[in-house]
């Protein structure tokens, strides 16, 4: 079985413990993804996120870029191992040569909030999906974060309010560049505000069902997972436990292989077989899932399998799906 992944963030970890004086490869490293964990499980495909916490840089998208040379340069030292993909056609070039494929995304929209030309750099430089958020209010829209700290459970209420008008010009250029608006992280009102002004389709990188999981606003709503699809969309599902608890704690053990597919069968049962796709939060996630890391990615396939899924929709959610959706959209 081959796996493709639509968010990690493994780039991001490696430069904040380089940052911190740690010694940290993307060959191999004690984070719950390398390239030694990518083979042995099975990958195809890791899209790596460029992810900065708006709340702690000072300069958001000076911090993007210098992860970009990092990533650049570990690629460039296993190049007989994984090569950056840009278009559809470097995916097929890497399955012909053995080779893992590695895709660029950004995770914050402060990254680039500043200028479009900005945007315009990370693209040319390989970027080709985007959030517009992560957990902090930016000057393109607002987040589904952990709210109201006075309240009981104020991680589990949506945020209404929509896109800024910044936030609906970053838009317009996104899709201008055919770089793929990404709505995890997003307010409920931003995604309907991607829902009705996208002219292409968009995805939800790393993002579950609320429906199965309700403490946690992060996921979308049955509505929202409809609409994703209808519009040709996917979302990859994220092993977070609290994304994936139907009803969770803070300091829980992580996710358990039954958990996760009853998560894919929850969001398969609402928006078809064909929305669902991988988006682990590997390096991301506090608690290990049950398959420990990125070299366990089969054993989530075996219990797929045990659970008695049919093994069409299990390629299509581990692989399959994403590929599809890259075809048609990167």
């Amino acid at each position: 079985m081959k796996f493709y992944d639509l968010h990690c963030d493994t780039i991001s970890a490696i430069y904040e413990l380089r940052k911190q004086g740690k010694q940290a490869e993307l060959s191999k490293n004690s984070l719950h993804l390398d390239l030694e964990k990518l083979q042995r499980g099975g990958y195809g495909l890791q899209t790596f996120a460029l992810f900065v916490d708006k709340g702690e840089a000072e300069d958001c998208c000076l911090e993007a870029k210098n992860m970009v040379q990092l990533f650049k340069e570990e690629l460039k030292k296993n190049q007989d191992v994984i090569s950056q993909v840009f278009t559809f056609g470097d995916i097929e070039e890497n399955e012909r040569r053995g080779k893992l494929s590695a895709l660029l995304s950004l995770e914050e929209g402060s990254i680039f909030e500043k200028s479009p030309e900005d945007l315009k750099w990370f693209y040319d430089q390989g970027a080709r999906i985007a959030t517009f958020t992560w957990n902090h209010e930016n000057s393109l829209g607002y987040p589904n974060d952990f709210g109201d700290p006075t309240k009981e459970r104020p991680w589990s209420t949506g945020n209404p309010r929509g896109l800024k008008q910044r936030g609906l010009e970053f838009l317009e250029q996104m899709e201008s560049l055919h770089l793929i608006p990404d709505v995890s992280h997003l307010s409920d009102g931003g995604f309907w505000d991607v829902a009705r002004y996208a002219k292409r389709p968009f995805l939800a990188t790393h993002s579950n069902a609320r429906g199965a999981a309700p403490d946690a606003a992060r996921n979308l709503t049955d509505d929202m997972i409809r609409v994703l699809a209808e519009k040709g969309g996917i979302m990859g599902l994220n092993f977070c436990v609290s994304f994936v608890r139907e009803v969770w704690n803070p300091g829980e053990q992580g996710a358990a292989m039954g958990e996760l597919i009853r998560q894919m069968k929850y969001i398969v049962n609402i928006g078809g077989e064909e929305c669902l796709g991988l988006g682990s939060d590997f390096d991301g996630i506090g608690e290990a899932p049950q398959m420990g890391n990125g070299a366990g990615m089969p054993d989530l396939a075996e219990a797929m399998e045990q659970a008695k899924m049919p093994y069409d929709l299990i390629e299509k959610i581990c692989w399959k799906n994403v590929k599809r959706f890259l075809k048609e959209n990167l």
